[in-house]
């Protein structure tokens, strides 16, 4: 939905709480204290509840991004349509010009909607290819430093590619459906294979890859396929082309829109990329189709800020998903034995 939709069909708040109201609950008020669906509508407040269990008041914001926004749901509205309708990313000072906010409700706002970019339960099947990317920037001469302390991923100072100090990513993309990708720290052959199991089902897949050696240890769990770089770039339908087209839609969405990001939030942004990457084919209502995703998406950060890198990864890879796809995994393997 463009601007103009969504100011013609969404322009009061009450229009926008009952689209809310009907996405979370369609109909049936749940108490999101006590899951009890005996509940009443306060008269002191449009779209409070009160739940007659827990004697508790809530509205349709909590435990979602929307939770304590001072903001008017039809500028969030606006917000949400002018972040999924810029593909390659939208910076917090051309929101702030758009809608008239302050850069710092700007920035929050912006940080709220990635998190409910957030699709944690997506796995990969078919045709999947694999591959590492480095974050940083172009090398810079030894003669012009900067501050060390600059919180930016713009700049670096080594090499490009493999043996590099800029920040190391993993991508995984089916062909023709969604990609997710991981900052990871060391590209070792546990941390891709973990990545791979998280992801990722074995069964009717095929894994292409490069030649690079971490990935050998992926034969054991996964069919795969390899294309030597220093050969070739493709044989075939063997290649790796559609995860590197992903890196240079990033590296391009970055460096146009946001010119500089924090190392820091670097993971809530590719999680940005991800969804808009995933979704591009997706011929129903995006904007709705996004509210229903955000709505089932938990306020993770208090006052939207993480205190350290750490945090953000535990919020864009949430390990007890992963733990429940490797259970799934198991009992699968565990059906196909018997």
């Amino acid at each position: 939905m463009n601007l103009t939709e969504i100011q013609n069909k969404y322009n009061t708040q009450e229009k926008c709480l009952s689209l809310l109201e009907e996405i979370r609950w369609n109909g049936l008020v749940i108490c999101p204290y006590c899951d009890s669906e005996h509940t009443r509508i306060t008269e002191s407040e449009r779209g409070r509840h009160s739940c007659k269990s827990c004697n508790k008041s809530f509205t349709v914001f909590i435990d979602t991004i929307f939770e304590d926004t001072h903001l008017p749901l039809p500028k969030w509205f606006m917000a949400i349509s002018l972040a999924l309708n810029s593909k390659m990313g939208i910076s917090a000072k051309a929101l702030q010009r758009h809608l008239g906010l302050t850069y710092k409700t700007a920035y929050y706002t912006l940080m709220r909607i990635r998190i409910g970019m957030l699709m944690p339960n997506t796995e990969l099947n078919g045709i999947i290819e694999m591959d590492e990317s480095y974050f940083g920037g172009k090398p810079r001469k030894e003669g012009s430093p900067l501050p060390k302390n600059r919180p930016s991923i713009s700049t670096n100072f080594t090499k490009r590619g493999r043996g590099t100090s800029k920040i190391s990513v993993a991508g995984m993309v089916e062909r023709g459906g969604a990609v997710k990708t991981k900052v990871l720290e060391k590209l070792t052959k546990r941390n891709l294979l973990a990545m791979l199991r998280n992801y990722a089902t074995s069964d009717e897949s095929l894994l292409m890859t490069d030649s690079f050696p971490s990935y050998k240890a992926m034969d054991s769990y996964i069919e795969r396929l390899e294309v030597n770089h220093s050969k070739q770039f493709s044989k075939g339908m063997v290649h790796i082309n559609t995860i590197e087209g992903f890196w240079s839609y990033v590296k391009n969405g970055i460096r146009g829109n946001y010119r500089a990001i924090s190392p820091k939030y670097l993971p809530l942004y590719l999680v940005q990329y991800e969804y808009l990457y995933s979704t591009r084919n997706d011929k129903g209502n995006q904007f709705k189709s996004y509210l229903k995703n955000a709505l089932s998406t938990d306020k993770q950060l208090e006052h939207w800020k993480a205190e350290s890198p750490a945090e953000v990864k535990q919020i864009a890879y949430p390990k007890k998903t992963y733990k429940r796809i490797f259970k799934n995994f198991k009992n699968e393997r565990r059906k196909s034995n018997t």
